[in-house]
């Protein structure tokens, strides 16, 4: 079943993702608090997933992209979403084949537009934290000490980022929302302590040292790829492949850079 459910807390956790062949390649999270839900998945297991989380009055979108909001236009509930991605839901962009078979091509709907600040909602305060950096539009929601932040944090294995993404951006982001009380962040990789957000900061910031430590020692691009990350598992050479590069150890390198190359 590519809708899988557990519960931590108070907090509905829900992994969904495409069955290719015999297994899921990758998976995504996303939660509900009682009948609120914080994103809603990717296209292609969208009814399975209006099945799983039944009835819920609001959804909050962390960000546009096609794995957390596939079934938002199914889902008979007030929508909330960042103000400046509002378009991009109503009009949705053609995504490439392989996001299409991993995911699925999103489907146009309308939500409110929401700016940083708190909003009162069925009981619950519902604080907004505009953390860009995975997207130009990512915002994270702080409700009662729990952080549901998207693809804000992953893990200290990541070695690949979206062409699109800004990883200078992405630490400032952490920086942020850690000046905040939470005990735990619900993101895109699953349920993660306040521990695991800072190691990840120290991770990103890690690598950064080391990628300008290199970059000024006049190694190249490539060079500071297999330093970094060498050895990398099948999963991130078959990304990168599949990907055309939208996914890639480079992208992370070049965005980790980003204030020696652009300078």
């Amino acid at each position: 079943m590519p809708v899988l459910e557990s519960k931590f807390e108070k907090v509905e956790v829900y992994r969904c993702g495409t069955l290719v062949g015999d297994s899921v390649p990758y998976w995504v999270h996303f939660f509900k608090l009682d009948n609120i839900l914080f994103d809603c998945g990717c296209t292609n297991v969208a009814s399975e997933i209006v099945e799983k989380v039944g009835k819920v009055s609001a959804i909050f979108i962390t960000h546009y992209h096609e794995d957390h909001i596939g079934a938002a236009p199914f889902l008979e509930a007030e929508k909330f979403s960042p103000a400046i991605s509002l378009d991009l839901l109503k009009n949705p962009p053609e995504i490439p084949q392989y996001r299409k078979i991993v995911w699925g091509q999103p489907m146009a709907f309308e939500a409110k537009g929401i700016q940083e600040g708190d909003l009162d909602l069925g009981g619950y305060k519902v604080k907004s934290i505009f953390t860009p950096g995975h997207s130009f539009d990512h915002m994270s929601y702080l409700v009662e000490e729990k952080l549901f932040c998207g693809d804000l944090v992953i893990n200290t294995k990541q070695m690949v980022v979206m062409r699109e993404e800004n990883c200078i951006q992405i630490i400032d982001s952490i920086k942020k929302i850690l000046r905040y009380d939470f005990d735990y962040a619900f993101s895109g990789v699953g349920v993660q302590s306040r521990e695991d957000v800072e190691k990840y900061l120290e991770y990103l910031l890690n690598l950064k040292e080391e990628a300008e430590k290199l970059f000024d020692e006049g190694k190249s691009i490539d060079e500071i790829i297999e330093l970094l990350f060498p050895n990398p598992p099948q999963k991130v050479i078959l990304m990168e492949y599949l990907s055309e590069k939208e996914w890639a150890r480079e992208n992370m390198v070049r965005s980790l850079l980003r204030e020696r190359i652009y300078r």
